[in-house]
C-alpha cells in the first residue's frame, strides 16, 4: 500500500470516530453474552464511526473557540511560533512547509489523539448510561434481554439445560449448569454457552409421549462449552436470590 498525504490525513480525521466505535463496543461489553462481531460493510458501524467523528470534531472545535474567548477576554495567552488549531490549519490547506516546526507537527498529532482518547472515553461512558442500555439492550440481546438484565442486576444466575445430539435407542445425553458465557449469532440463536458446575443425565421420550429423565451421577463437571453444532436443543432458567 502506498501511503499520501491524502490517506493519512483521513486516517488521522477519522481517529476520534474509530475511537468512539471502540469506546462503544467497550462500554456495552458484558461478561455474560458474547458480543456479535461486526458484519462487513455494516451500515451501523459506519454509523457510529461517522457521528463518533463528527461529535469528536466538535468538542476538538469547541476547545479552540473556548481558548480563543479566553485569550480575548483575560489576555493570558502564550504566543507560539505557529498556529495551534489544528482545523484552521488544515480547512487553510495551503501551510507554507517554512512555517512548519517540529512543535508544530508535534501538538497537532497530539491533539488528535487525545481527541480521539477523549472522544472514545465520552462514548464508552454513553454506552454504559441506562438511558442508553434502555434503548439498546432490547435489540442487542433480543430474547434473552430479560436473562441479560437479571444477571446484570446481579442477584440472580441463568441455568441451561442442553440436550446434546449425542443419542443412542431414543435416550439423548443432556446436560444442566450455570451460564457464565453465551453467544448469539446474526439471528439470535445460540451459537455458544459456557456452563460451570455442569450435571450429567439423560432424557427420553417414552412411548406415551411422556419425557423421563434419568439422573448421570458423578461429581460435577468444572465447567463444559458447547457449540451450536452439538446443541439439538437449549433450554434457560432465571434463578433470582430470595430477598430477606
Amino acid at each position: 500500500m502506498t501511503f499520501s498525504y491524502t490517506l493519512v490525513l483521513a486516517l488521522l480525521l477519522l481517529f476520534p470516530g474509530l475511537c468512539a466505535f471502540v469506546g462503544i463496543r467497550a462500554g456495552e461489553r458484558t461478561d455474560f453474552l458474547a458480543p456479535r462481531p461486526e458484519k462487513p460493510n455494516s451500515t451501523n458501524t459506519l454509523f457510529i464511526v461517522v457521528a463518533g467523528t463528527i461529535a469528536g470534531h466538535i468538542l476538538g472545535a469547541g476547545i479552540f473557540a473556548a481558548q480563543a474567548a479566553w485569550c480575548q477576554n483575560t489576555g493570558l495567552c502564550v504566543a507560539t511560533a505557529y498556529d495551534p488549531n489544528v482545523y484552521r490549519v488544515l480547512l487553510a490547506s495551503q501551510h507554507p512547509a517554512r512555517d512548519l516546526t517540529d512543535g508544530a507537527i508535534e501538538w497537532w498529532i497530539f491533539f488528535l489523539g487525545a481527541l480521539g482518547a477523549a472522544t472514545g472515553w465520552l462514548f464508552s461512558r454513553a454506552a454504559q448510561s441506562a438511558a442508553f442500555k434502555g434503548t439498546f439492550d432490547p435489540i442487542d440481546f433480543g430474547w434473552l434481554n430479560p436473562a441479560v438484565q437479571a444477571v446484570k442486576a446481579g442477584n440472580s444466575v441463568v441455568v441451561a439445560y442442553v440436550v446434546s445430539k449425542t443419542s443412542h435407542n431414543g435416550t439423548s445425553i443432556a446436560y444442566e449448569g450455570i451460564v457464565d458465557r453465551l453467544a448469539l449469532d446474526d439471528d439470535q440463536k445460540v451459537a455458544m454457552v459456557v456452563l460451570s458446575r455442569v450435571d450429567r443425565f439423560t432424557v427420553r421420550i417414552e412411548e406415551d409421549g411422556s419425557i423421563k429423565r434419568h439422573e448421570g451421577g458423578g461429581a460435577p463437571i468444572a465447567q463444559m462449552q458447547f457449540a451450536a453444532s452439538e446443541i439439538a436443543n437449549i433450554a434457560f432458567e432465571v434463578l433470582t436470590e430470595p430477598t430477606v
